[in-house]
């Protein structure tokens, strides 16, 4: 019996029918438990639970110790997908199956811990953030409670969004996708049911289009292929199919098992050794299922390339070592370990309490990374919170007595604690629980606030020349058709042209007002994307090649007698070198590379109020995101004396023995040099072009 259910036996008949089949009690990829009151638990899916969720957890803390540990969130999508479609088919069989029965089961298993989580998230948010971060803790509350976390992040994941590592829900995108797939799966495999449609074929026509889509995805619009439903549905999907065949097995993939069982017991053992194919079979493909999802966690590094292909790694290693079943020697020796096991039993509730206790770290230790101390005594308390979560809070709510009982009250809690994130939105983050004269000058630089806004949109963002599609609906890294002529037309034999990103951008008001108007200044540039190698093939699809492409094509056409290459990020230095050589060919005569200016953790107005408030100074030691700075560190060490550029040190003019500059004038609120990291504000975009940048270019201009 636990072989015909929990896998198809490949060496004695198809296993039984439909109408044999008992039910289960399973849950979702990242929960607890697996009940199966007909055949036996299987130990080995908690296990492999555990390298999930074990996965996740250390690369959140310590990514450069495991730097592909986010493949457990894939792991997790074949394990659902499988114990999901298992309990709708087994309950179809046993002609038991109501959706209500089945939503009810899922709530009972997923909310109760997650109202834990949320609401200590909330009131967490409430005593520490501003109000712009509250609001944003509001929202993500919201969107987790209505399980579409995944597309409010989709929605908001452009260039003007915030830090994810400053994101205390941003973790719950999987279980909105996971959510999602609930939603839509069991109606459509009881109307494949009840209509008698093959269900192979349906699930692997879907499994076929969402990897299709997942891996155009991936190259043409990555932010989409993270987050969207569509893109990962293959992976549950995939789950789904393997409970299909388990459960369902046919003739053909019988045979196909024997057959590999018989030529792997021939090829490696001698013919009086009496070994078992099915045996031998199921050890090969547990080994290699191991060795997938091991490889798949510290082979993967290159992130933009993920999901797409990459994501057939994890996910076959979970499809195989599931198929393997539970006497397979690695899932019964090393998956049904009691550690593993147990890991597997708190994988949900530790997937959900390890992020925001390492988030709320991270914000309260500003621009300074936390110590490995901290972080793996973070990592030990996420722990402590999952068993004290499991057994408290789970445990009574899915097995004690009258199960259904719960179920309203849970359904009222998460709807309550949904209407909270968005009241919480609403009033912008209550800001009267604030201290007054705080909380007016945390108002003055909500990035909402109309003063911000039109100093941004008249001055600083200069979009006519953006090839960014900053207006987009839906976040995208396909380009504007076109940018406006005036970007990029001169007027005058001198010219000056800015190329690079937002920190070229906020330059161009300044410049403007200092320069003699007899010179031409000219910009383009694209959000997020400083000057780097075109790869011609995905200019149309993408806006920084789109950008980087057009800007080249521009001063081959109509050199510039002075470029500007300004960038948030820091150059890579040979390729600069080969691209000051190619425009000086076009006729450029000088190429100014400018490094960065002051980056500050976080936002400068909250750095003065978490730390300086009331008694402002003029210039502020430290606070400064030292992994942004050191790019521009980097570059300056590898400069040679008879480079094809000059590289201009832009922290000179902001920063002395005393910190680096927050104000000009003599009003700290007024004068603050910037509202957000980095970008200047119209007045402080002037004060640096008088104070450096003028001064250097009308030098060149006129030799």
């Amino acid at each position: 019996m636990l072989r015909e259910i929990a896998y198809p036996a490949i060496a004695g008949g198809r296993g039984k029918g439909a109408s044999e089949v008992h039910g289960t009690d399973k849950h979702s990829g990242i929960d607890g438990r697996i009940i199966d009151h007909a055949t036996h638990y299987r130990a080995d899916i908690d296990g492999l639970r555990a390298i999930a969720v074990l996965s996740v957890v250390t690369f959140h803390a310590f990514p450069n110790l495991l730097r592909s540990g986010f493949v457990g969130v894939d792991i997790f999508f074949v394990i659902s997908g499988y114990l999901i479609t298992s309990i709708i088919l087994t309950d179809l069989a046993a002609k038991r199956f109501t959706l209500t029965n089945f939503y009810a089961r899922r709530v009972r298993r997923i909310f109760p811990s997650l109202i834990v989580v949320l609401t200590c998230c909330l009131v967490a948010g409430g005593l520490l953030f501003w109000a712009d971060d509250f609001a944003r803790l509001g929202k993500h509350t919201a969107a987790g409670a209505g399980f579409v976390a995944n597309l409010a992040l989709w929605q908001e994941a452009n260039y003007f969004d915030v830090a994810s590592d400053t994101k205390v829900l941003l973790h719950l995108w999987s279980l909105g996708v996971e959510e999602q797939f609930y939603l839509v799966w069991p109606a459509l495999m009881l109307l494949a049911w009840r209509s008698r449609l093959n269900r192979f074929v349906l699930i692997a026509a879907i499994l076929a289009l969402s990897l299709a889509y997942g891996i155009k995805a991936t190259s043409t619009d990555p932010v989409a292929a993270f987050y969207s439903p569509a893109s990962r549905l293959w992976e549950l999907a995939a789950g789904a199919s393997l409970a299909n065949l388990t459960l369902f097995p046919s003739r053909a993939a019988t045979w196909i098992e024997r057959t590999i069982g018989i030529a792997l017991t021939t090829i490696f053992f001698e013919r009086d050794a009496n070994t078992d194919p099915d045996r031998a079979y199921r050890h090969v493909i547990s080994t290699l299922g191991m060795a997938l999802v091991l490889s798949s966690v510290v082979v993967i590094t290159r992130r933009h390339e993920f999901p797409g292909w990459w994501a057939l790694l994890p996910v076959t290693g979970a499809y195989l070592l599931i198929l393997a079943g539970p006497e397979a020697w690695l899932n019964r020796w090393v998956l049904s370990s009691r550690i593993l096991v147990w890991f597997g039993l708190i994988s949900y509730p530790l997937y959900l309490w390890h992020w925001p206790l390492l988030t709320f770290a991270r914000i309260q230790f500003g621009s300074v990374a936390p110590p490995p101390q901290v972080l793996a005594a973070l990592v030990a308390g996420s722990i402590a919170l999952a068993w004290l979560t499991y057994r408290y809070v789970e445990r009574p709510i899915r097995f004690g007595k009258s199960k259904a009982r719960f179920v309203p009250a849970l359904v009222t809690a998460m709807v309550a604690i949904g209407a909270f994130g968005a009241a919480d939105v609403a009033s912008k983050g209550f800001p009267g629980r604030l201290q007054q004269d705080k909380a007016a000058y945390a108002a003055y630089f909500d990035v909402g606030s109309p003063r911000l806004q039109a100093e941004y949109i008249n001055y600083i963002s200069q979009n006519q020349c953006n090839f960014y599609a900053w207006d987009s609906a839906i976040p995208t890294i396909a380009p504007r058709s076109a940018i406006d002529p005036s970007c990029y037309t001169r007027h005058s034999e001198q010219s000056v042209m800015i190329i690079g990103d937002s920190n070229a951008s906020d330059l161009y008001h300044g410049l403007h007002e200092v320069l003699p108007k007899t010179a031409s200044l000219l910009l383009i540039w694209s959000s997020g994307c400083q000057v780097s190698e075109v790869i011609e093939r995905i200019i149309d699809t993408n806006h920084c090649h789109m950008a980087n492409y057009f800007a080249m094509q521009r001063i081959k056409a109509d050199p510039p007698k002075v470029l500007l290459l300004s960038s948030n990020n820091s150059f890579d230095i040979a390729y600069i070198r080969q691209f000051a050589r190619i425009v000086k060919s076009y006729g450029v005569k000088h190429v100014l590379v400018l490094g960065q200016r002051p980056h500050w953790k976080p936002f400068l107005y909250k750095v003065v109020l978490d730390n300086y408030w009331p008694n402002v100074p003029r210039y502020i030691q430290g606070h400064l995101d030292d992994e942004l700075m050191s790019f521009t560190k980097t570059f300056q060490s590898h400069l040679q004396p008879d480079e094809p550029f000059e590289f201009v040190d832009e922290m000179k003019p902001f920063c002395n023995a005393e910190g680096c500059l927050t104000y000009l004038g003599s009003d700290p609120k007024e004068g603050l040099i910037t509202a957000d990291t980095v970008h200047l504000r119209p007045f402080a975009s002037v004060w640096l072009a008088r104070q450096q940048l003028a001064p250097l270019i009308m030098e060149r201009i006129d030799r």
